[in-house]
């Protein structure tokens, strides 16, 4: 199918295999839409009404807001599906939001013509049920992992999602918001993330303009380095600190 020729060949090859005995109920109602940078298109608690799948750009998964703070916990994109989970589950809403990070390409099919498709196209069924498990078997080990990062690790990967949130990637990033807002989305105390902003710093890993975090290119990749090591489970060389010396 032509609406998929802008994915990754890998990604395209694979969703080619899924929809190739689709429902014409599915092609005809499927809708390709574009989406500016930083808009909502599926908001949590509201009814499942279609599946989205993302075609190019960046977004970003929101969980349902707790105390009325909204936590971004991961970034998504090309070849991702958005509400299949929920209604594979039965249940009648979103459980997240999706915001886009960057201009997206989006995919919509109306949920009851996917979910009868999937009844009837066994090996459909079989592919999306076989990423569905993956993702989650792989999104539940992130998950306990973060839990167990000290506070610079956790700021170390929040701030890559930042970076990689632009794209091309740039040369260097400075985060506008402040540090309280930062605070808000990691989940930390203005003391907790002031002292690990300064233990980035002082590692060389970020660099501070006017209090504002900057990120540069070279920063960024030594922080993904570190990051993808430690949940690896291989110890990292590639900066000194006196905390680590002593």
């Amino acid at each position: 199918m032509d609406v998929f020729n802008i994915l990754p060949p890998q990604k395209r090859d694979r969703m080619e295999r899924l929809f190739q005995n689709c429902t014409e109920d599915v092609k005809y109602y499927m809708t390709l839409t574009e989406i500016e940078a930083d808009q909502t298109f599926i908001k949590a608690g509201t009814d499942c009404t279609h599946i989205f799948i993302v075609l190019s750009g960046k977004v970003t998964g929101v969980e349902w807001p707790v105390d009325a703070r909204a936590y971004p916990f991961k970034d998504f994109g090309p070849g991702d599906f958005f509400g299949e989970i929920e209604c594979f589950a039965g249940l009648e809403h979103y459980r997240i939001s999706i915001v886009s990070s960057t201009r997206c390409q989006v995919l919509s099919i109306p949920v009851s013509c996917y979910m009868d498709w999937m009844r009837m196209d066994v090996e459909a069924l079989f592919l999306r049920t076989q990423e569905n498990i993956s993702s989650l078997i792989a999104q539940t080990a992130e998950a306990r992992k973060y839990l167990f990062l000290e506070g610079k690790d956790r700021l170390m990967t929040h701030l890559i999602r930042k970076f990689e949130q632009r794209q091309p990637l740039p040369a260097a990033l400075e985060l506008k918001k402040t540090r309280s807002q930062l605070a808000d989305e990691i989940g930390f105390s203005i003391k907790t993330l002031n002292r690990s902003v300064g233990k980035l710093a002082e590692l060389g890993l970020i660099q501070l303009r006017r209090g504002k975090i900057v990120i540069s290119r070279e920063g960024y990749q030594q922080m993904k380095l570190y990051v993808e090591q430690q949940v690896n489970g291989r110890n990292f060389t590639g900066y000194h600190s006196t905390e680590q010396e002593e």
